[in-house]
């Protein structure tokens, strides 16, 4: 499995030179400085040590050329493209203990004094336990300070009184658990000069010297290759040669340079000897090394320099020409890379009546068949998912595959038919395990460690000789599925390892050959780097560590590398992507809402590709060749074939919603959607409620009616590249402008358009009349873009122009004047009460803009709070203010915003918001009045669980309301929890709650008061404009929220404010003016929908507004069979279903101050009516009495 790494080598040899130590007094090694007193002294390499790099070859035995490594030694030399001196290789230190040496007898050393150079890196502040030894000295290696900070370390000097050979040996026992490296062995020359004699510096300075631009480079043949040669003279450099010095230039195949070529054509003003600069083109593959020597009159030699060109012949194109998608080659792929695919779902898509077809519309009807189309598509891997009993107690199948280990079996059988290999997961549960899941076996519960480690062992072993009993398909089995936070029910690392180590076992003993994979996932957060530690420390026994990328989440392609590289070149171990996808359409095709779609996941920076055929394949391409450059084994893409089981789309609405049903019926008794209902006997929380179809079916690599897409043809086209004759034009780039009230507005001049064969800057033409810029809000564009490409195929096939759109935000005035202070670009005026703020200035952290911003760790306090406060106060005029800044983190930790006057007393603290992890930034605000000229300080406050981190950035101070005016700056007077509709927020991924007046380009006419608009997806669904304050191109959607995640976090908010829940449903009603969202409304508008739950006695239906973590109630009733609410402003909604017989719960957050309810009357009307029934309840026993 293991293959040579295509990187940057660096021979670090894992320094374990032993040495016999001798009695003499053993001394810290230290990196020493020459003072200078009445001599100027330089230490100087010398080129006495042979392969004191490590660059030279491993010979076949082991052996080291140069060095003599002792008997058994566990001394290695490996590759790193991060090796001190960025070449090639090093030696690796690595837990070994006994006699473990490295030494070497340099020859003929002349008289002079001398130290020895080497530079290590190695476990922070943790000596290696090595010595140095050298002329009976012996010299300890201090402690190395982490991986990858290479530092030199130097022995004190010593003497040769006449010319000597002279042995060097590194080793010793290295401490218990060490890792580390060394590189760059030398033996360094003092070179000293007295205060009184001619500064040798200076006398180096006198007559000729020479060099040139280039001295090594790599071209294909035919290229051109410029140099030009510098010549100073007694230190300065000169222009032109004077009369009697000469610089000859020629192409050397003598001496040295006898396997040079010379068929190539050299330029240089026609030899005249006076030119500094010469051309040379090469013709053949090979060397050439081109000369250049400055001669005086009597052709003595001044100065020579020579440049090696290495000329490569032309790469041959062997790229394929089709009609579909355009995929570059990447080069150096390795011919074992692994092109794999989770297809755990297929078996239950195929009972569910799936029918898949190949390009040429040959029905593909069973499991064999299928895997042998995708192994003529470069497929040479499958995964397969298995779960221990994903069944309930009656035998129902929980959904998602129903993946017990027979339909393992099945799968295996048919990877045997179609030869090739198979990867089996593990997920040790009986159901869906992730990050934020590891939930244990029905049959294991209540297990202790030790018994979970010998279940988890049998439980495997007997699988795997189940799976594949004659031993041929499988070869890797992974123990956990993204096990970055716990392992059958245990979070505990020491437990967890336990539980892998049993597990590997399990698979070792079925058979010694196949590999063992632990899978972990958020590469974004060093997790390979950690969790590779963590095993290599617990002595687990694995061959692979594989990681889960989608770029949505998942950072970039480079930091990827960079993990995979770490867990190589660090432990010595194979890495590689276990799961990745990518969606090629933001369309739903079976009625339950997908993971990536318009407004979910669809705008992360790191999803830099569009959401088409083209950019699924172009994104693909570049996974592969990310994991390639870094030396990883493969990719595996996660569930191509789970596609919709009935099209939805293109339905009337009657026959979409009878589609829907019958879908809803196959998934239940199939097992094709992502989870059954059967599901929540074993996870109520989760797949109890939130069950349904597939979330991926725009992430597949088969279209909805079961066609491959030419996608799936990438996964061959990378080892020989794949081209076009007809350009397409894939995604045109809208734009993003954000400024303050009052300033110059600049839009972008020019805008990416994605062409099928590039990406290329063409220009822009925006439309910008009748559009006032001076006041606050949020404006769209339109602009026209003129391709530069002949347009033959796709949407915009024989067109020249396309259109795009850029989104202007006019922000109020920031009242902190200093942008530095506001995006904590410097860390001066900012003081914090934690030490869990390990920077208030951080450049090395997530900021949302500019170069910094603040950042909080919490390594081990259970609950920590802490408050970041701006020690610059602000004083501000009576008025009314809103401070809010942007925030990100872990999931949990929370985060607040705070005004405080000038005595320390609080003026107002905002509600805590919860993060929701990496990049989703949330925005944390404060609302406040003051009544006279005041003081304020500003404070951004923090609540972080144990493992907690975040960052936050955009500190944002302004004004709602002047004490002389109903709204600042502007006419506006709609109000959204104390927040202008033209006022818009810093929350990006929150857009619900910008409460943003967004503006269109061109004024719109009213609707009629009175007029229904209903929803492009659910005709059932209307808007009423009871007054007409809505444009006449208005378009109205309503979606419900399928995503489990989303939906479990409002579901919790819910039932934190809410008693006697029984059910939830979220819902996004959606308004625009048909360009432009609309949030916040002049007045309100009626929604008439179906009941979305039957009610039974003593129940009823609550409808919530959602922001963030507050529930806004909105008044509501059911009108003829139908469930009828008010409402001023569309985003997400909560439809609750409670029991009427519960106990009461304070108000929901901002009832009394919302506009969905506009005034306190609603609550007010309760608490009288309570009090109406109180005073009749007296009324009564008094008569009663009488």
């Amino acid at each position: 499995m293991s293959r040579k790494r295509k990187m940057a080598s660096i021979t670090s040899a894992g320094l374990v030179f032993a040495m016999l130590l001798s009695q003499s007094a053993v001394a810290d090694l230290g990196t020493e400085q020459v003072k200078a007193a009445e001599n100027t002294a330089k230490w100087v390499d010398t080129e006495y040590v042979v392969n004191g790099d490590f660059e030279s070859s491993i010979n076949g035995d082991g052996s080291i050329t140069g060095w003599t490594k002792s008997t058994g030694s566990g001394l290695f030399v490996t590759k790193d493209e991060w090796a001190k001196n960025n070449t090639t290789q090093f030696t690796k230190i690595k837990d070994i203990t006994g006699d473990n040496s490295l030494s070497q007898t340099i020859k003929n050393v002349e008289p002079g004094t001398y130290r020895i150079s080497i530079d290590q890196d190695g476990q922070k502040d943790v000596k290696s336990g090595l010595y140095v030894k050298y002329l009976e000295q012996a010299k300890e290696l201090p402690a190395t300070t982490d991986w990858d900070n290479w530092e030199t370390v130097t022995t004190d000097e010593f003497t040769i009184e006449a010319v000597q050979d002279v042995d060097i040996c590194i080793g010793g026992d290295v401490t218990n658990g060490y890792w580390g490296d060394i590189d760059n062995i030398k033996l360094q020359k003092l070179y000293e000069t007295k205060a009184d004699d001619t500064d040798s510096s200076e006398e180096n300075k006198k007559g000729y010297t020479i060099s040139v631009n280039q001295t090594e480079v790599t071209v294909e043949n035919g290229d051109t290759v410029n140099l030009e040669a510098k010549i100073t003279y007694d230190g300065k450099e000169i222009s032109e040669l004077p009369e009697g010095v000469n610089l000859w230039w020629w192409v050397d195949k003598w001496n040295d340079h006898i396997d040079g070529l010379d068929d190539g054509t050299l330029e240089n003003d026609n030899g005249s000897g006076k030119t500094l600069k010469a051309a040379y083109t090469t013709k053949s593959a090979g060397k050439y090394y081109v000369a250049a020597q400055l001669e005086d009159a009597d052709k003595n030699v001044l100065g020579y320099v020579c440049t090696t060109i290495t000329s490569k012949a032309p790469e041959i194109d062997t790229s394929v020409d089709n009609d579909d998608i355009v995929v570059a080659k990447v080069k150096d792929l390795s011919p074992d890379f692994i092109m794999g695919m989770d297809i755990s779902s297929v078996i239950t898509e195929l009972d569910s009546g799936v029918v898949y077809k190949d390009y040429n519309g040959n029905e593909i009807n069973n499991v064999t068949d299928f895997c042998k189309f995708l192994a003529e598509n470069g497929i040479n891997n499958i995964r397969v998912r298995v779960w221990n009993n994903p069944y309930d107690s009656n035998g129902n199948g929980y959904g998602g595959g129903n993946n017990d280990v027979a339909t393992a079996k099945k799968i295996a059988d048919a990877c045997r038919n179609a030869r090739i290999k198979m990867l089996v997961d593990f997920h040790c549960s009986d159901f869906w395990t992730d990050p934020s899941k590891q939930m244990v076996p029905k049959a294991w519960k209540g297990y202790t460690v030790d018994e979970k480690a010998a279940a988890v062992e049998e439980f495997i072993n007997e699988s795997l000789n189940t799976i594949d009993a004659s031993k041929d398909v499988v070869d890797m089995v992974q123990v956990g599925n993204e096990t970055t936070g716990g392992f059958i029910g245990e979070t505990n690392t020491e437990a967890m390892c336990k539980l892998f180590s049993a597990g590997s076992k399990g698979v070792k003993d079925y058979n010694s050959d196949v590999k063992v994979v632990i899978h972990v996932e958020s590469p974004q957060k060093n997790t390979l780097t950690k969790w590779s530690d963590n095993l290599e420390n617990y002595n687990v026994n694995y061959d692979i560590l594989g990681t889960s990328y989608y770029p949505y989440w998942h950072g970039t392609l480079s930091n990827l590398k960079k993990e995979l590289s770490y867990v190589q070149t660090k432990h010595n171990k194979d890495a590689m992507v276990v799961e990745t996808s990518y969606a090629y359409t933001l369309d739903d095709s079976d009625g339950h809402g997908n993971t990536v779609r318009e407004g979910n996941n669809d705008d992360s920076a790191d999803a830099t590709e569009p959401f088409t055929v083209q950019g699924q394949s172009t994104f693909i391409r570049n996974l592969i060749n990310a994991v390639n450059e870094a030396g990883g084994l493969g990719v595996y893409y996660w569930e191509p074939a789970w596609i919709t089981v009935g099209d939805t789309t293109g339905l009337s609405e009657e026959a979409a919603a009878a589609r829907y049903e019958a879908n809803k019926k196959l998934w239940e008794e199939k097992g094709s959607g992502w989870a059954a209902s059967y599901g929540g006997e074993y996870d109520p929380n989760d797949a109890g409620k939130w069950y349904g179809g597939s979330a991926v079916d725009n992430q597949a690599m088969f279209y909805p009616d079961g066609t491959a897409t030419a996608g799936l043809k990438v996964w061959k086209y990378v080892k020989t590249g794949a081209k076009v004759t007809k350009i397409g034009v894939e995604d045109i780039e809208t734009a993003n402008v954000t400024s303050e009230a009052g300033k110059e507005i600049e839009l972008p001049k020019t805008i990416n358009v994605t062409y099928n064969t590039e990406k290329v800057e063409e220009n822009v033409i925006w439309n910008t009349e009748g559009i006032d810029f001076s006041k606050a809000g949020t404006y769209t564009v339109e602009g026209t873009v003129k391709f530069s490409r002949k347009i033959e195929r796709g949407a915009y096939k024989d067109k020249t122009i396309g259109t795009t759109k850029c989104t202007v935000v006019i922000k109020q005035k920031n009242l902190i004047t200093d942008a530095d202070d506001a995006g904590f670009e410097k860390a001066d005026n900012f003081t914090a009460n934690n030490k869990i703020v390990d920077s208030v200035s951080s450049t090395k952290d997530d900021k949302k803009s500019g170069a910094a911003c603040a950042h909080w760790y919490n390594a081990g306090i259970d609950v920590a709070e802490a408050e970041i406060t701006y020690k610059n106060a602000i004083t501000l005029a009576s008025g009314e203010y809103i401070f809010e800044y942007a925030g990100q983190g872990a999931d949990g930790d929370q985060l607040y915003a705070k005004a405080v006057d000038s005595k320390g007393n609080v003026i107002a603290k905002g509600d805590n918001v919860i993060l929701a992890g990496w990049k989703n930034w949330k925005t944390p605000s404060v609302s406040f009045k003051l009544d006279k000229e005041t003081e304020v300080t500003l404070v951004v406050g923090i609540v972080s669980a144990k493992g907690g981190w975040g960052t936050a950035d955009d500190l944002y101070l302004y004004q709602t309301k002047s004490a002389d005016k109903s709204d600042a700056d502007n006419g506006n007077t709609g109000d959204d929890e104390n927040k202008k509709p033209d006022t818009p927020s810093t929350d990006d991924n929150n857009k619900d709650n910008t409460g943003n007046g967004d503006t269109a380009t061109q004024p719109a006419k009213a609707l009629t008061p009175g007029a229904v608009v209903a929803s492009t997806s659910d005709t059932k669904t209307t808007v009423k404009d009871t007054k007409g304050i809505l444009p006449d191109t208005v378009k109205f959607e309503s979606k419900k929220v399928t995503d489990e995640k989303e939906v479990a976090k409002v579901a919790d908010v819910v039932k934190n404010k809410i008693v006697g829940v029984k059910d939830v449903l979220i819902y996004e009603l959606n308004l625009t003016d048909g360009t432009t969202q609309l949030h916040q409304l002049a007045d309100k508008v009626q929604v008439t929908m179906d009941m979305p739950f039957a009610l039974a006695d003593n129940e009823a239906i609550k409808v919530f507004r959602v922001d963030s973590d507050k529930l806004i109630a909105c008044t509501s009733r059911v009108a003829d069979g139908k469930l009828v609410f008010e409402t001023d402003h569309f985003s997400t909604f909560a439809f609750v279903k409670v029991n009427t017989n519960a106990g009461t719960k304070a108000a929901p957050e901002g009832a009394a101050k919302t506009s969905d309810d506009s005034n306190m009357y609603m609550w007010l009307v309760i608490a009288m009516a309570g009090l109406g029934v109180s005073i009749a309840a007296l009324m009564n026993r008094k008569k009663e009495q009488v």
